[in-house]
């Protein structure tokens, strides 16, 4: 039951698996927590791409809502049984599913309505959304991944860092919580550590529209997991320069 965490804070659980998850959710205060922080990040994911529509936009999607005929619903018979079966679907079916709701997430302020009648913001907007998947189809993955953790960090000059990780997928995702800018063009970025190894770096987490995220492929055995200031680019010498916090990994 607790596998289905990522699945459900992306509503991509049938039915029954919600009901049944639900109830377990009342009696679970991790799965709990881990489903409020995960909803919380997709919906980052999300309102970091979103856009406020034009006006003109509006009209035509309006114009258009009033000049088209409403479909009557569709019926058919035998939907009760396939209902059954969709409450049976495999595991990857929901992966795939809760990927598709992020990549949605994403791409809603792309296509904010039907009525795109212009080949020219037709390619413009298709252009965003090859974008969106590209960056956001890992995170979709990590998200809807079984064992994917969830754990939050506070820096003490103010704010912190989210963090996801998942050992299947060998993958973290590190997520700007309200880190205040830094002067200079200066930039935040991510440490893996292990014991008492050498830091890897995972990325720069660098000031952007989409909220400021990385994510790192090659987790290991990693066990903390530390964010530096450096100068704009990311470390110069390849090691953390100035320590702002650390954390241990979500487990």
């Amino acid at each position: 039951m607790h596998t289905l965490a990522g699945a459900f804070a992306l509503d991509a659980v049938s039915d029954f698996e919600r009901a049944e998850f639900a109830r377990h959710l009342e009696q679970c205060e991790p799965c709990a927590q881990e489903v409020a922080e995960l909803r919380a990040t997709a919906a980052r994911l999300g309102a970091a791409m979103a856009e406020e529509p034009s006006p003109e936009f509006k009209d035509r999607v309006m114009a258009a809502m009033h000049a088209t005929r409403q479909l009557p619903p569709r019926t058919r018979p035998g939907a009760p049984e396939r209902h059954r079966r969709s409450a049976r679907a495999p595991r990857w079916a929901v992966v795939v599913t809760a990927a598709a709701a992020v990549i949605g997430l994403a791409a809603g302020g792309v296509f904010g309505g039907i009525a795109l009648t212009q080949q020219q913001e037709l390619q413009a907007a298709q252009s965003r959304l090859d974008q969106a998947k590209q960056r956001y189809e890992p995170v979709a993955a990590l998200l809807a991944a079984p064992d994917a953790k969830t754990a939050h960090g506070e820096a003490p000059t103010g704010g912190g860092v989210t963090v996801v990780l998942s050992r299947s997928l060998d993958r973290v995702l590190v997520m700007d919580a309200g880190l205040p800018s830094q002067p200079g063009g200066k930039v935040y970025e991510a440490w893996l550590l292990t014991g008492s190894g050498t830091p890897r770096s995972a990325g720069v987490i660098a000031a952007s529209d989409d909220g400021g995220l990385v994510v790192a492929q090659g987790v290991g055995s990693a066990d903390k997991l530390a964010v530096s200031v450096e100068p704009a680019g990311g470390s110069p010498t390849g090691a953390p320069s100035e320590v702002l916090m650390s954390m241990p990994v979500p487990t």
